[in-house]
């Protein structure tokens, strides 16, 4: 077993899938050319999905198979992310060594089912856990994320201010529509973690000044010059 400290500092256990080296190389080089889709954010859905999976006694492997394997999607087609991510894990010779047909069903309706803008409930809790763990409840996280993003979509806006915006009125609609972001699963510290990150994040300048160390961070160190040229998402 290895140890693992949660965002919350609660120390949790789990056990590492015993094919962790196998996608390591021919999975997580997939997720290279993209930045706010890439291995930060796919270590830190992983690191939600092995939480959940050790508070709701989950299987361990298929929580870390969907965690992985959930954006792997972006590399075809980006609007339908999910439902390719859900294909090409099914279609993985590699997985169905070690799984059996409803199980690989079952992951596949969760990866399809990740996207946390979506208003249906998942049909399957490992759905539901998959896109609680996509969330990003953390201002530096999501303003690594978000300033990427909008750069992509939005080249000809020049400066930090037109593009903090952009990032910080899309997130203001998504908790003043609903009251808060949206939880399928009743995980105590995601709620914990999603109140605090709401408070902090209405709290306009300070988000602000986040995000500005990071745009001031991006433009320094060669960054923003590869999410322009190189990144592929948008």
């Amino acid at each position: 077993m290895t140890k693992k400290e949660s965002n919350n500092g609660k120390q949790i256990r789990w056990g590492k899938p015993k094919f962790t080296k196998i996608y390591k190389k021919n999975i997580f080089p997939k997720y290279d050319k993209y930045y706010s889709h890439g291995m930060i954010h796919i270590n830190n859905v992983i690191n939600n999905m092995m939480e959940l999976a050790d508070y709701y006694k989950l299987d361990k492997n298929m929580a870390y198979v969907i965690a992985i394997y959930h954006d792997i999607g972006l590399n075809v087609n980006r609007e339908n992310h999910e439902y390719e991510s859900g294909k090409i894990l099914s279609n993985d010779k590699e997985l169905k060594k070690y799984f059996n047909d409803e199980e690989i069903q079952i992951m596949k309706e969760a990866v399809e089912d990740h996207r946390g803008s979506k208003k249906e409930r998942p049909r399957n809790f490992y759905g539901e856990c998959v896109s609680d763990s996509d969330g990003d409840f953390d201002i530096y996280l999501l303003a690594k994320r978000q300033i990427s993003t909008s750069l992509k979509n939005y080249p000809d806006i020049h400066g930090f201010d037109g593009h903090f915006k952009i990032c910080y009125d899309y997130i203001c609609r998504r908790i003043n529509n609903n009251g808060v972001f949206n939880l399928w699963t009743n995980y105590p510290f995601f709620i914990q973690r999603r109140e605090k990150f709401q408070k902090e994040y209405l709290n306009l300048e300070y988000t602000k000044s986040i995000y500005k160390k990071e745009w001031d961070r991006i433009s320094k160190d060669g960054t923003m010059e590869k999410i322009m040229n190189y990144y592929e998402d948008y």
